[in-house]
């Protein structure tokens, strides 16, 4: 996929003037074509690498909502405190919002994944203020399924992400950049160790006729394929995947430019026992 790849900033119609500024671009979303590797010209990257001085700016009321939700959450599923052996991957990671917290608090190792290097210099720059750049490993990639390989073969993939790695996969406000979000699911089971948590933060889906009829308009100028998710969306998701649900709820909104904002929040387990999918 090239996914917009940053945890925030979106497409609801509070937000035409921000997209206005990034119209002259269109993504491209194709399943698996770059294959972990990014292409050197990428208006996808370009257009999120000019937001990535103000991006915290316009990020402030969200982050200020999530991390406490994101903080109960993972205590309320036995991730009390910080452990230097706990790895995470926050897919999406945009400037570190989500991925810095995540260091501080809990995990001794975060792999912050995104498609733009100017989000990615900014969330280096922030960790390293905060003397948590040891902790915090930045990939400037597009991952696909055909990232996750094994051990064996994870030399010889660029860009690839280990089988069964992390404790914690998350995605925040970038599903629904991704038109099969079926087998984003399945690549992030893969990359869970048996009993990782995956954790969803997104748009909590319209259910207003008028809303869904805009997203048509949107599929090629703003890269977005869904209006968001809903409990119904996730509960199934996790079915099909063999993931088992630890929390699904609209949990918070956040205000940007004079409009209210609902944020479902997703988090599922991955058994102890369980098969990785040959295709993965």
């Amino acid at each position: 996929w090239k996914y917009r790849g940053s945890a925030l900033f979106v497409f609801r119609p509070a937000l035409k003037n921000y997209f206005e500024e990034m119209s002259s671009h269109s993504h491209s979303h194709s399943h698996g074509q770059s294959h972990g590797k990014r292409d050197e010209n990428n208006p996808n990257e370009d257009a999120w690498n000019k937001h990535c001085e103000t991006y915290d700016d316009d990020s402030k009321d969200f982050v200020a909502k999530a991390i406490p939700t994101i903080r109960k959450v993972l205590k309320d599923a036995g991730i009390q405190n910080f452990a230097k052996e706990r790895r995470a991957l926050d897919f999406g990671a945009g400037t570190g919002n989500v991925a810095i917290p995540l260091a501080a608090e809990f995990y001794g190792h975060v792999t912050a994944v995104d498609v733009s290097k100017g989000m990615l210099d900014v969330l280096a720059k922030k960790s390293k203020e905060m003397k948590l750049d040891s902790r915090i490993k930045t990939l400037h990639a597009e991952l696909t399924p055909s990232s996750v390989v094994n051990k064996s073969t994870l030399v010889s993939t660029p860009n690839g992400i280990e089988k069964e790695s992390y404790d914690l996969v998350v995605c925040s406000m970038v599903l629904h950049h991704i038109p099969d979000r079926e087998s984003a699911i399945q690549m992030f089971k893969a990359m869970l160790k048996p009993n990782g948590i995956l954790l969803i933060l997104e748009f909590q889906a319209s259910e207003k006729e008028e809303d869904k009829k805009k997203l048509e308009s949107k599929k090629e100028t703003h890269g977005v394929f869904h209006d968001g998710i809903n409990t119904k969306n996730f509960l199934d998701m996790m079915t099909i995947s063999g993931l088992n649900v630890l929390h699904a709820n609209t949990s918070f909104s956040f205000s940007f430019k004079e409009m209210s904002m609902d944020v479902f929040v997703g988090a599922a387990q991955k058994p102890e026992n369980d098969f990785i999918l040959g295709s993965l």
